[in-house]
């Protein structure tokens, strides 16, 4: 399992060995791992948390159970005597002339403690710093960290692989946090209420997933031009995979709710109508207006929302309208994500499926997947038939009951 650690502003990579590794065995892997290669000693007490809060404890427990996935961020708290979280030592200054660092100075928290135990921490924490930086020697420039670890503050055009701590799409936002292209957009809209923060949202999702601002002055960086006025908010787009087509949204505010039409025009002709109501309190909260980031929330399930009811469908219905191949969906996905798709449905959903084209029915036909279908839902009930347990049971349920035909000529005599 693949995750991200955070200690301060500071954020690297971590794997974990395991098919479900459990909280003891990720303290282990930043003991013998992460903390040295930043500069700890592997004996100082941390906590592991999801938001920076409340301490994860029970290290029997698998990461699943807390439900941490591959690729989320882990945050951890370093503890004094007192329970109270520390900052993390400067980093390793490079030698000059052969010399060492001069010696820290502990802090007045610090003091307070036990000499012993200062001394010891201290001895400790430079001990790693000598460490990494005769490493640092015999690698040139460039610090060598185990397990592909690489420190935030190293430049990203460097092809270190480090991770942005700021989310690239809405998609990926997490409560708090926004791609830095909305935060460039709310701040040229100058918005003055929920609503208009709410179309600014809406307008980058559209440029999300490919659309592009009508108009020459539209950039990715500001709102269009006339975006807003008399209480209604207008936006036209084109996109590449449909340059003769258009795509006008048109957003109207309904009481608490704003309602969405996108109208598809082909050649000047309206060819289609796609609607959707969204509740601005559900995504927006305008009590902080000046900061950003605390007026967004729920980014996740509104792009998904958004896209998945409104653009997208709008997309291919302009693809259909010009007569051009789909691009995305179930049906231009390779027969081998299509049989894995497949397997999780049932029979009726399975045969209903195959009903809708011509290649979903080519794909659906296939003697593996109904052999795992056979052997997945009908194998049981077959043993449970050969056998006279199983007989005797569904007999008793009138299971092999002649059916009697409803046709009524059924019981008249053949004529020769």
């Amino acid at each position: 399992m693949k995750l991200r650690v955070r200690l301060q502003k500071r954020t690297a990579p971590l794997e974990v060995p395991g098919a479900e590794p459990t909280l003891g065995e990720l303290r282990a892997q930043l003991r013998q791992a992460l903390l040295p290669a930043w500069g700890y000693s592997s004996d100082i007490k941390f906590s592991i948390t999801l938001n920076r809060k409340d301490a994860l404890t029970e290290d029997q427990k698998t990461l699943a159970s807390y439900g941490i996935v591959s690729g989320d961020l882990i945050c951890l708290l370093l503890e004094e005597a007192d329970g109270q979280p520390i900052l993390p030592p400067p980093p390793s200054l490079p030698l000059e002339n052969g010399h060492e660092p001069p010696t820290l100075i502990p802090n007045k928290s610090q003091a307070s403690s036990s000499k012993e135990e200062g001394q010891n921490e201290q001895s400790d924490n430079q001990k790693a710093q000598v460490e990494v930086q005769k490493s640092d020697e015999r690698a040139g420039s460039s610090l060598e960290f185990p397990s592909g670890l690489v420190p935030e503050d190293v430049d990203l055009e460097e092809g270190t692989g480090s991770y942005p701590s700021e989310p690239m799409l809405c998609s990926e936002a997490a409560d708090g946090e926004i791609p830095h292209s909305l935060e460039m957009l709310y701040l040229s809209a100058e918005c003055t209420s929920a609503t208009d923060a709410l179309i600014v949202l809406v307008h980058l999702l559209m440029m999300e997933t490919g659309y592009v601002p009508q108009g020459t002055e539209a950039k990715a960086v500001s709102m269009p031009e006339k975006w807003r006025g008399n209480g209604v908010y207008k936006l036209q787009y084109t996109h590449p995979l449909c340059e003769e087509g258009s795509a006008g949204l048109t957003c109207v505010p309904l009481g608490d709710l704003v309602a969405i039409n996108a109208t598809l025009k082909i050649n000047k002709e309206i060819k289609g109508v796609k609607r959707i109501q969204l509740l601005p309190a559900s995504f927006v909260c305008f009590q902080e207006p000046e900061k950003v980031a605390s007026v967004y929330k729920d980014l996740q399930k509104l792009s998904r929302l958004f896209k998945d009811q409104l653009v997208y469908s709008l997309l291919a219905a302009a693809r259909q309208a010009l007569n051009l191949p789909d691009v995305f969906g179930l049906v231009v996905l390779p027969l081998e994500l299509k049989l894995r798709i497949f397997r999780l449905l049932d029979v009726r959903s399975l045969i209903s499926l195959s009903a809708v084209c011509r290649d979903l029915y080519t794909a659906s036909n296939d003697q593996l997947l109904w052999r795992f279908m056979y052997l997945r839902d009908f194998r049981a009930v077959q043993e449970k038939v050969e056998t006279e347990e199983g007989r005797a049971e569904m007999e008793a349920h009138d299971v092999f009951a002649p059916h009697t035909s409803s046709n009524p000529l059924s019981s008249q005599p053949i004529l020769s």
